[in-house]
């Protein structure tokens, strides 16, 4: 009897120690794919002119070279430029007269910025395996690319324009009117708030075999060197 009355005590502590490190368990198997979430962190690795950064919670200022910008970063170019850096080694080179925000990507939503207004060129790593995809927000749309280099426009009536150069870029409306598309290299497609996105068409003045591009800007004065979208590399 004392031998059964030992083994139900031991069977009593066993079930209450697996109970008490189920939660645990439960809870790291949650917080695991947080940890493939990538950080939104941009780096400042050159810019041109006037530009002004907000950093979250605090007034406007100048950016410095090297210069870490957490998300909710906002930035507004005038008559300058600049070109972030992020931690995958992806580049973004925002034009003049452009209004950006920076976003932390989470799991269910993989926007790394938004574009509010004005033009962005992105050069993006390509991503391999479970990588997630890249995500820009606009007023009107929503693009994902998986490894690319393409132009992002937005007007002052909220409709937006994506040229590629390189790669696929999808493209959807970010009310879900109508259905995606896929942009190729030389192609572009436009959409507007209330409307689906266009059908792809060949970019204007684009020639794939000579690589002759008039909206090329790689020698636009800002971070020239290998691996970047257009540009010098130090400070102007």
């Amino acid at each position: 009897m004392k031998i059964k009355a030992i083994c139900s005590q031991l069977i009593l502590v066993a079930l209450a120690v697996w109970l008490a490190a189920a939660p645990a368990a439960r809870a790291q198997q949650t917080t695991e794919p947080a940890s493939a979430v990538p950080i939104a962190n941009a780096t400042v690795a050159d810019f041109k002119g006037k530009v002004q950064i907000e950093l979250p919670g605090k007034a406007a200022s100048s950016p410095a070279l090297g210069q870490v910008l957490p998300a909710e970063t906002a930035i507004t170019t005038r008559e300058g430029r600049i070109l972030l850096r992020l931690e995958d080694g992806s580049e973004v080179l925002v034009h003049s007269d452009t209004r950006i925000v920076l976003k932390q990507p989470s799991p269910t939503g993989w926007q790394r910025l938004q574009l509010l207004l004005g033009k962005i060129k992105a050069e993006i790593q390509k991503r391999t395996g479970g990588s997630p995809s890249f995500q820009i927000g606009t007023p009107s749309a929503v693009i994902t690319v998986r490894g690319t280099r393409f132009y992002v426009r937005v007007d002052k009536h909220k409709a937006t324009r994506v040229d590629v150069e390189e790669g696929v870029v999808e493209v959807e409306n970010i009310k879900g009117i109508g259905k995606p598309v896929q942009v190729k290299a030389g192609f572009s497609s436009k959409v507007k708030e209330d409307s689906g996105p266009e059908e792809p068409k060949p970019a204007p003045g684009s020639n794939r075999q000579s690589g002759n591009n008039p909206s090329n800007d790689r020698n636009n004065g800002l971070g020239q060197r290998p691996g970047a979208p257009g540009g010098r590399g130090r400070r102007p």
